[in-house]
């Protein structure tokens, strides 16, 4: 009885050796596989390839994953010669940390940080001084809010103007809160309106009346009377675009409010216009304050204009998904989309549709802000322009072997419009492809 307990104490020692000496082949391996520079040699990735649509079992030394997902990027497109979708793409070292940091504060919980809160706030006031928003009678911020990129801030300027359009159509026809909800509205607004509005429509019932440009004419600037003359009762605003992305023409934001005016004097509505400064926003007040602005105000200076929004991060040089939007005043307008939030710790408003997020757009804004200032937003604002002058006269030069022009320009020209620059293949030459074929040569 006592050797058969010697022998499976002997047998159980012997299996736990070989389990110990397992363990320590399995431990050098890992040490093996972390002390590599990069994944390909790691022990992790014997065996078959992984395609990581599910959760792996164990997980894996940081700077494999990292290496993994540069690898991922590589088959993306050079950020830097993107030129096609208006977002900012170069960032200086103190800019990418000041981004980090921002990473990990959620700037929606004001009670916990209200240093960034407050940062955030004077943002706002910087854009609302530059877009020449009326000073708050009662003295503080300005009212408005950092947005994910200016959809958000549309979507937001669109559902404050809708509010109160409620509210006036509401005590006007003397309909109770259910019956009003029944009545449909619209906004008036070019064709060539960014996918933003797109989601406003679908997302928040609201009509769109749309007005089709004229190439030609008016370069794809709207005719404020024909723009105007689409507005009813159950129009809750006119969107005036600033810098639309298909040529960079402005809408004549200055003609749209004499219309709106006029419109609102005979029929004793209340209609505003809410300006799409995504690009333009950015742009348009530093051409300005170089002598070389639109021949009218733009901004807040109009009477109706009531909210305006644009993208941080296309020409105001932040980080991809920064936006702002800001309103003529809190009462009546802002405070339709504003709630209250009590249970972080303390009270405090949020004026987003989305509430937790990153502070990286408010901080980085606020960075570039200060880093290059208004003389340095002037003077970029003059190279990219010059930029775009200079491919737009090349092109305009370019001849058929017919002696015709190769291309018909169909941007703004050299002022008065964002530095884009649009042209199309010169239709009198017939030839046998097309702009798109021209593309993808």
């Amino acid at each position: 009885m006592a050797s058969d307990q010697t022998a499976q104490v002997a047998s159980l020692q012997k299996e736990l050796d070989k389990t110990r000496d397992l363990v320590k082949v399995l431990a050098e391996r890992i040490k093996h596989g972390e002390a590599n520079d990069t994944i390909y040699a790691a022990s992790c990735y014997a065996g078959d390839a992984h395609n990581f649509n599910a959760i792996p079992q164990n997980g894996m030394p940081a700077k494999h994953v990292a290496n993994l997902i540069e690898d991922i990027h590589l088959s993306d497109f050079n950020p830097l010669l993107n030129t096609s979708s208006y977002v900012n793409v170069t960032s200086e070292p103190e800019e990418k940390a000041v981004a980090a940091i921002g990473a990990q504060i959620n700037i929606a919980d004001a009670s916990v940080y209200p240093a960034s809160i407050e940062l955030h706030d004077r943002v706002v006031n910087m854009i609302a001084s530059m877009w020449n928003a009326p000073v708050p009678p009662k003295g503080g911020n300005y009212s408005g809010a950092g947005t994910v990129g200016s959809t958000e801030g549309c979507l937001l300027g669109g559902l404050a103007l809708k509010f109160r359009w409620r509210e006036w159509y509401k005590k006007k026809h003397g309909l109770s809160d259910q019956q009003v909800l029944g009545v449909r509205p619209n906004l008036v607004i070019s064709s060539i309106f960014q996918a933003a509005w797109e989601k406003f429509f679908r997302f928040f019932d609201v009509e769109a009346k749309v007005i089709k440009p004229n190439l030609v004419y008016d370069k794809m600037a709207v005719n404020a009377h024909d723009l105007v003359s689409l507005c009813d009762e159950k129009t809750i605003a006119v969107v005036g675009i600033m810098g639309n992305h298909y040529n960079g023409m402005y809408d004549p934001i200055w003609e749209i409010d004499k219309e709106v005016e006029l419109l609102n004097a005979k029929m004793g509505w209340q209609i505003g216009i809410h300006v799409d400064g995504a690009s333009g926003g950015f742009i348009a007040p530093f051409q300005e304050m170089s002598g070389k602005g639109t021949p009218g105000p733009f901004d807040f200076r109009l009477k109706n204009v009531l909210t305006m929004s644009g993208s941080g991060h296309k020409f105001g040089e932040s980080i991809c998904g920064t936006g702002w939007v800001v309103f003529r005043h809190r009462e009546g307008l802002a405070s339709h989309v504003a709630t209250t939030v009590t249970y972080l710790g303390g009270s405090s408003d949020s004026l987003t549709l989305n509430f937790s997020r990153p502070a990286s757009g408010p901080y980085v804004q606020f960075y570039k802000l200060l880093r290059l200032g208004k003389e340095g937003y002037i003077s970029k604002v003059e190279n990219q322009m010059s930029v775009a002058s200079y491919l737009r006269h090349f092109l305009a030069g370019l001849r058929h072997p017919s002696g015709k022009k190769r291309f018909q320009m169909l941007d703004g020209g050299d002022t008065c419009c964002l530095p884009v620059v649009a042209a199309r293949l010169n239709p009198e030459l017939c030839l046998h492809y097309d702009d798109i074929d021209f593309q993808h040569a």
